[in-house]
Parts: C-alpha cells; sequence; structure tokens
C-alpha cells in the first residue's frame, strides 16, 4: 500500500511538473494564435525618432528643449518582419541638420535594420533587440529559447510575463534578460530588456504597443512606443498594416549605398591615443590627442583640480586623468565640468565620476545625468563599474564661479540655442581663455547658427578673452577676432 502511495505521489508530481514545464508553452502558443500565427508582417504609418541624449532635426521646432525633445519626424515610414529569415527592416523620409554647425534642414533618408546575422541571438545583444522587441519576434525568442512564465502588475494591470534569455553575454559576464507582458486577451502590450550603456549604465529599454486593431484582418498596434533609461527614443502611429505580405523580401529595400540611421554593425577600433599638452599660464593646460580630438582643459586650485569636459571616450578621460597627475601631481581632480549632456560630450564622466570627481552641470541637465550616472552597471566593465561610485552633481543655473583667491573660472549658461538648453561655457580670467563646447568658428567663413546664439551672450558678458578653446579640438589656435570675424564685425 506505501509503495502504491508512494507511485501515486510521484506520477503526480511528474504531471505537475510537465504542466508547469508546458505553461510557457501554451502562453506562448496563446499569443501568437491572438497576432495570426504569422510568417511576417509590415505595417506603416508616421514615427519619429532622435540622435540618443540629443534631440532631431525638426523643421518646425530646432530649439532644444530638453533632452530628445524635439524629436525628428519620420514620414512615409514602412516596417516588414520576417520571422522566417529571421530579419527586420524600416525606412521612411526624414530630415537631417547640416554639418558644421548648421541648422539648416535637409531631406534625409531612414533605414534601420536586424540583418538574419545580428538576430542569431548569440550576436550582440545592441544590434538584435529592435528585432526581438516587437511582439512578433519577442514570441519567436521565446519560444526558441526557453521561456519561464511569471505573472506581475505594471502600470496598474496583472500580466503574464514571459522572460527568455539570449546566448550571448554583456561584457560583464551577466546574461541579458528580455520580457514580454500579456495581457487576457493574449495580446503582448509590453516588451522590455535592458543593455549596458556608456553614460546610462544598464539602461532599461520599453516598447509598448496599444490601440491594437484588425487591420484587414491582422491584429497590429495602432501606437508603438520605445523609451530608453526612461526617456522618449522612437514613436511610431500605425495607419495600416498587412499579413505576410507576397514581397516580404524586397518591400523594404537599403538606401543606395547602404547607408541609413539605426543601422547594424561594429564600430571601428579606436586609434591609440597620445595626449599633448600646451600650457596656458600657470596651472592651466589643454590636454589634446591631435586631429579629431575632444579636448579637455585643467585648471590647478590651491587644494584641487578642476577638468573642463571629460574627454568624450573612457579611453580619452583615462589618458587625460594620467597626464593631468604628472602634470599636477598629489592634488586630486574634484571636479569635471560638462559643456552640455550630448553623448559625445558626456562619454567621459563615468571615468571621471569613478575617479571622484563632482559633475558640474547646467542646471537643465540635472535630472538626466543624477539618474544616468546612479543607474547599477552590473552588464559593463568599464571603470565606473569596476569601482562604483555615487555620482554626485552640481548644478549651474545662470552663472557660477569657483575660485580660491587666486584662480578662478566663471561659468555661464547660453540661451536660447538651437543646440541644447543646457549649454554652459567657462571663462578663464587668470590666462583670459574662454572654453566652450559646440560653437565652432571655421576661418574664412561666417558663423553658424550656434556661433550666432552664442555672440550676443558675449556681447552682453563682456568676457575679456583673448584664446577661444573648442572641446573640438581646431586645427590651429582660435582667438577672440575670430569669433568676431566670423559675424562680420571687427
Amino acid at each position: 500500500m506505501f509503495q502504491k502511495l508512494r507511485f501515486l505521489v510521484t506520477c503526480s508530481a511528474l504531471l505537475c511538473g510537465s504542466a508547469v514545464a508546458q505553461e510557457p508553452t501554451a502562453v506562448i502558443a496563446k499569443a501568437q494564435a491572438a497576432l495570426g500565427d504569422l510568417k511576417s508582417i509590415t505595417y506603416s504609418g508616421s514615427a519619429k525618432d532622435v540622435a540618443f541624449q540629443q534631440c532631431g532635426a525638426n523643421a518646425a521646432d530646432m530649439t532644444c528643449r530638453g533632452t530628445h525633445d524635439p524629436m525628428r519626424p519620420i514620414n512615409n515610414y514602412v516596417r516588414v518582419i520576417d520571422l522566417t529569415a529571421p530579419a527586420s527592416r524600416a525606412t521612411g523620409a526624414t530630415n537631417n541638420i547640416g554639418a558644421g554647425g548648421s541648422t539648416t534642414v535637409t531631406p534625409g533618408t531612414f533605414f534601420q535594420q536586424v540583418t538574419p546575422q545580428q538576430a542569431d541571438v548569440s550576436q550582440p545583444w545592441g544590434n538584435s533587440l529592435e528585432f526581438y522587441i516587437t511582439p512578433w519576434g519577442f514570441l519567436k525568442g521565446a519560444a526558441e529559447n526557453h521561456a519561464t512564465v511569471s505573472h506581475r502588475k505594471a502600470e496598474g494591470k496583472n500580466y503574464t510575463v514571459l522572460t527568455w534569455i539570449p546566448a550571448v553575454k554583456a561584457p560583464s559576464g551577466k546574461s541579458y534578460v528580455i520580457n514580454g507582458y500579456v495581457n487576457g486577451q493574449n495580446i503582448v502590450e509590453r516588451v522590455e530588456t535592458w543593455l549596458g550603456e556608456n553614460i546610462m549604465g544598464d539602461m532599461h529599454i520599453l516598447a509598448t504597443y496599444t490601440g491594437w486593431k484588425d487591420f484587414g484582418g491582422v491584429m497590429v498596434p495602432s501606437k508603438i512606443v520605445e523609451t530608453r533609461g526612461g526617456w522618449p527614443f522612437f514613436e511610431v502611429d500605425v495607419t495600416a498594416a498587412k499579413a505576410n505580405p507576397p514581397d516580404v523580401a524586397t518591400l523594404v529595400p537599403p538606401p543606395a549605398g547602404g547607408r541609413g540611421g539605426r543601422g547594424g554593425g561594429a564600430p571601428p577600433a579606436p586609434a591609440p591615443l597620445t595626449v599633448t599638452t600646451e600650457k596656458l599660464g600657470d596651472g592651466v593646460y589643454r590636454l589634446t590627442t591631435g586631429a579629431g580630438s575632444y579636448d579637455s582643459v585643467i585648471v590647478e586650485f590651491k587644494e584641487y583640480i578642476m577638468m573642463l569636459e571629460a574627454g568624450q571616450s573612457e579611453a580619452r578621460a583615462l589618458a587625460y586623468i594620467a597626464e593631468t597627475k604628472k602634470l599636477i601631481p598629489n592634488k586630486p581632480i574634484r571636479y569635471v565640468f560638462n559643456t552640455h549632456p550630448h553623448s559625445d560630450h558626456t562619454g567621459g564622466l563615468p571615468t571621471l565620476v569613478a575617479e571622484g570627481a563632482i559633475v558640474i552641470t547646467q542646471k537643465n541637465n540635472e535630472t538626466f545625468l543624477e539618474k544616468a550616472l546612479n543607474t547599477p552597471r552590473t552588464l559593463l566593465n568599464d571603470t565606473l563599474a569596476k569601482n562604483p561610485k555615487k555620482a554626485k552633481i552640481e548644478v549651474v543655473a545662470e552663472k557660477k564661479v569657483y575660485s580660491d583667491g587666486t584662480v578662478s573660472v566663471e561659468m555661464y549658461h547660453v540661451f536660447p540655442a538651437p543646440h541644447s538648453n543646457g549649454l554652459l561655457i567657462a571663462y578663464i580670467p587668470k590666462v583670459k581663455v574662454l572654453f566652450q563646447g559646440d560653437f565652432t568658428v571655421t576661418p574664412g567663413e561666417p558663423a553658424n547658427d550656434h556661433v550666432k546664439a552664442l555672440f550676443p551672450v558675449l556681447e552682453r558678458l563682456n568676457l575679456d578673452f583673448d584664446r577661444y578653446i573648442n572641446v573640438h579640438a581646431s586645427a590651429a589656435p582660435q582667438t577672440k577676432a575670430d569669433v568676431w570675424k566670423s559675424m562680420g564685425k571687427s
């Protein structure tokens, strides 16, 4: 009798285990059926995107109001998702800002794709996730990658949550995770994952799919919103859709030359960095790595050092920190000054935070940098991930002066300006140097729109500067006279 009872208990446990193991399969099957058991899909409408941590070209609204505001419009947006390949392509008509600081809007083509090679979940997650955060791609990935099931609440709603893990690992060695939130009608309403990002740390990527409706026999969301790190990143208003289009392979051809926005591919290897130092005065130095450099200026105070700009990347920031310690030994880098929050001007900040430096930025950037630099970095293996420290932020509203009675650095907010609403310039009276981020003066050419925005501020402040130093390395030293000449002033 005991053996018979044990047999029944064992069988019950096995049956229960089998039911639990098959639950993800059932959830996936129901969700795929609710979406039409598709092999491919195309949808179209209007969209908008943004250059991450910046704001996009917008003919109707050129002045940046904040991080990702305004976004860049994309007209005639079309996307095709091929679940068989698997692959994804999208295109549309958009506009771009001209080179060299121009705010002239020129026509452009948006093109984004995930190739079959990139969709391989053993390949870099940053290249493939745009396929898998779609409802259709997510379910395909869940079916093929041993998904598990849980139940959670999000935005006040109860969901069945499918979770799976791609084969590729993060730089830290940790696994990536992707979650899909399935509602009571078996519709995938939310998909989230995380990606290591230089400024944003373990950056949360969330795609929400709302307004689901029948587009001629196929269920498709009428509104798609993707955020990164909690900030707007991409949106689509869907007005048409078609299941299993016969021309799926050629529906969205690449633009001529294969160029377009948000495409995948590994970046080229960075060139070796050699730091060159220019002494601007006692205790004041310009650091550069030559052509293509993002220059920094260091200022020695009695008890500490201030670094103006962090070098654009971790590699350059590390090189500048090392050079600073050679030039001015036995003093800490207490402050790092940030001209504005664009990604190419914040890339070195995590390295300086790990060094213990306090970030000085304009008040409009405070929320963004405070949140970004204090997000956990478990997916990364960079300097700040290896030496975690809480980022400390000090803000400048319109003006702030740091002084020890001998040397001072004055900081001023430049607004309005099309480039950013959080732009700062720094003036060092001791050496008559004005240091700025993206107000580039090109010798022999008229001032661009950014310099035109700076010029009235300089006239009002009446700063007594001789040298005009840009974060983007100039081919030759520039002066106040160069700025005035570009404005047609003598």
